[in-house]
């Protein structure tokens, strides 16, 4: 097997893998979900994110999409788990984010992430 044949091999699992991924943070962070299924799913994201160094958008939007959250202790983990992991992508997405949420009146949630 060539090297370019590898790297597309490669490149073709992590993308089922991703999505796979993201079906199942779907799934876990929706937000009928008990409070312990979504706490599990963010953790397991911020471990994934860490393990595995990945950059991509849509498991990021998956934990940025958690900010919403009514339950305070998910936020709350959200946030945590924002300044372990954060990255200019995350810290964009967020800011859009909050932004989204004061528009509609959820104003009551403040985040500093310093991504230095």
């Amino acid at each position: 097997m060539t090297a370019r044949n590898t790297k597309q091999k490669s490149t073709d699992l992590r993308k089922r893998f991703s999505i796979e991924m993201c079906d199942n943070f779907t799934q876990r962070l929706h937000p009928l979900q008990s409070r312990e299924v979504k706490l599990g799913a963010i953790i397991a994201l911020r471990n994934f994110i860490k393990e595995t160094h990945i950059n991509d958008s849509i498991l990021f939007n998956f934990l940025v999409d958690a900010i919403a959250d009514p339950d305070k202790k998910v936020r709350d983990l959200v946030f945590k788990v924002v300044r372990e992991v954060a990255n200019h992508e995350i810290v964009e997405l967020i800011e859009v984010k909050l932004k989204e949420l004061k528009r509609i009146g959820f104003d009551s949630i403040s985040l500093n992430v310093d991504t230095s």
